[in-house]
């Protein structure tokens, strides 16, 4: 469906861009060259970059210049790329708090849209858009890098009055959109990724994960412990040192204290944007010492930071509001930090280098709550937006081993940009394993899978065993239980298995943010040797990409392997079944060999036409069960 040769045959600038301003529209022809296209006028000259990977992975950057000797302004400016044919599908994702990366296909009867013109860069969508042909049985996948405010656009248009084709746009959004352009400024759009899919159950996925690996590699993909949804904001100096003597015991890694910790007295919230330990609460002065603490039991220390957002009590605000930007609504105003300013960015990293020369701070989570939507600078926020990658690489550059997780209210500044600044994303405030899941399954369509931290907020109730010994019969003699969080704040119980736990906990930074106190020690010694395992196969991990085999109301499966498919973990996660046996195809090379777990050895082609069955003891636990199997080539 999408060509290389196609896309180089064009002759009109509108056939690759999208724009207008004071110059009046982008019209005329274009210039192709190796690997570029541009188009010039006496005012403007736009240029596109590309060139394609070898598995077929298409990357775009276009960028505007102004050549003339005066200042020009632009109000709309975006990428184009057309196709032949008429009978299209659309997917895009859904984004807001617990409904991270919903996802929908719908027919493309006039236009589908996804855009975000927040600062939070997937506010109310995900910068990425499919297209399928139902003609061509094929479709191509787009993923916008944003540097700014976004939008992606499909439409049904016609030409020459009774021919249709379908065009995708992607670019900048032109909400409140009025950039002035100097003389000789060049004006970078977002990067374009894109590539051919054949499987629309995953969109070939697997193949933007390795274009990731190789362009964003992970140096790490640590064990971690956040006190968040162990008591919230309550930071209790016992507890919390408790939390940290059993978080050492079952090999966590890195320690961090959520928020909460700052302000005056018990009214933190009033004091958001004032990055000072609360001297007469949370822990009254004591952080230190938890921090010591930690380091003591062979963790590292963390802490949690929202730099970009102010209440109006701040006394920051109060005493630099020319470093802000006011937003919200009137019944609750926000304020946000002027990244773009020079000044005001530099002033809040010498707070944040304070605070992380103080406390020793290996590991920062940092959040976002809030949403500026109007760009007072009319920039679409690119402004902001490099100048919030400035302040990051700042950090990065003076304490490189530092761990940052990015937070905006879970999953609300979840991109591609924030996956190549951060080192993995916190990605929902909702715990319930069986929800991550569903969001997980979503969201590796548009990110590799190693930036999607698994949180664990879980409980034992093994108290009640002598409930649960008439039922032993049934469950294979097992007596503990478990329960873990089913939403955000502990409203809801849900029960989950050890097994379907163990699929949770795979392929990415593993977290646990409960009250470890209440983990039976059974539970304890069940995670200990889950973290080690994860700690020996941690470098597969890493680079492993993911696809979907199947994906149904009572049956989903994950592949895992490396690009040259030598070493392969297919794990099967069972819904609400009274099924039995199953059986699922992984993709495999068909030219080599696999061991299996119990020394078998068989050819790639026959495990990829026979299947692989999965074969469950009892119906009693079919429900949210998880079933894996390891192949090895030889």
């Amino acid at each position: 469906m999408f060509n290389i040769k196609n896309f180089q045959t064009g002759t009109y600038a509108k056939e690759f861009f999208s724009g207008h301003g004071s110059f009046g529209e982008i019209c005329g022809t274009v210039t192709m060259g190796d690997g570029s296209i541009v188009n010039a006028s006496d005012v403007y000259k736009l240029e596109c970059s590309y060139e394609k990977d070898g598995h077929g992975v298409f990357t775009r950057k276009d960028s505007f210049t102004n050549t003339s000797a005066a200042p020009i302004r632009v109000n709309s400016l975006k990428s184009r790329f057309i196709f032949n044919g008429d009978e299209c599908q659309v997917y895009t994702q859904f984004n807001n708090w617990q409904h991270e990366s919903t996802g929908a296909w719908q027919s493309l009867n006039t236009a589908v849209s996804v855009a975000s013109r927040s600062t939070r860069l997937t506010m109310g969508g995900t910068p990425f858009m499919a297209l399928w042909s139902e003609q061509a049985g094929r479709g191509v996948a787009f993923h916008i890098i944003p540097n700014g405010a976004w939008e992606i656009k499909a439409f049904r248009t016609g030409y020459a009055s009774k021919h249709t084709k379908v065009v995708v746009e992607l670019g900048l959004h032109d909400y409140g959109m009025d950039l002035e352009v100097q003389p000789g400024e060049t004006v970078a759009m977002p990067e374009i990724l894109c590539y051919e899919f054949r499987n629309k159950l995953d969109m070939d996925c697997w193949k933007l994960h390795s274009y990731m690996h190789t362009r964003a590699p992970r140096k790490q993909m640590p064990m971690l412990y956040n006190t968040w949804l162990c008591r919230f904001d309550n930071l209790d100096y016992d507890v919390l040192i408790r939390q940290a003597e059993l978080a050492a015991e079952m090999g966590l890694e890195y320690y961090l204290i959520d928020a909460g910790w700052f302000g005056k007295g018990a009214a933190w919230s009033l004091s958001v944007g004032d990055w000072e330990e609360n001297q007469t609460g949370a822990l009254y002065g004591r952080m230190n010492e938890v921090a010591d603490k930690v380091r003591s039991l062979g963790m590292k220390f963390g802490l949690w930071l929202e730099p970009e957002r102010a209440v109006p009590t701040a006394d920051n605000v109060k005493n630099y509001p020319q470093y802000y930007m006011k937003g919200g609504t009137e019944e609750e105003p926000y304020y946000f930090l002027d990244f773009g300013n020079d000044e005001a960015r530099n002033w809040m990293l010498d707070i944040v280098f304070g605070l992380i020369d103080r406390y020793g701070i290996e590991y920062i989570k940092d959040d976002y709550n809030a949403d500026l939507f109007f760009d007072p600078k009319h920039t679409a926020f690119t402004n902001y937006h490099a100048g919030h990658a400035k302040f990051i690489k700042a950090i990065r550059d003076r304490y490189p081993n530092i761990y940052l997780t990015n937070c905006g209210s879970g999953g609300i500044r979840l991109d591609l940009k924030s996956y190549m600044l951060f080192d993995s994303a916190w990605p929902s405030d909702n715990e319930s394993p069986y929800i991550e899941m569903r969001m997980y399954r979503d969201t590796i369509l548009r990110m590799p899978p190693q930036g999607f931290e698994r949180w664990i907020a879980a409980l034992s109730i093994a108290d009640r065993r002598d409930f649960f010994e008439c039922f032993q019969g049934s469950n294979t003699g097992k007596l503990d239980r478990m329960v873990a969080c089913g939403d955000a704040v502990w409203h809801h119980l849900v029960g989950v298995q050890d097994s379907y736990m163990d699929g949770y906990m795979t392929c990415g930074p593993v977290g646990f943010s409960c009250d470890l106190r209440l983990f039976s020690e059974e539970a304890r010694a069940h995670f200990k040797e889950k973290i080690a395992q994860i700690k020996a196969d941690r470098e597969f991990w890493k680079t492993a990409v993911a696809r979907i085999l199947c994906d149904t109301k009572s049956v989903t499966t994950y592949q895992y392997s490396d690009v040259a498919l030598d070493k392969v973990v297919v794990q099967m996660f069972t819904h609400e079944t009274m099924q039995q046996d199953f059986r699922v195809y992984p993709v495999l090379d068909g030219a080599k060999d696999y061991r299996l777990e119990d020394g078998t050895v068989v050819s790639g082609r026959q495990l990829m036409d026979e299947g692989i069955e999965f074969h469950a003891e009892t119906w009693v636990d079919n429900w949210h069960e998880m079933f894996q199997t390891v192949l090895e080539a030889i």
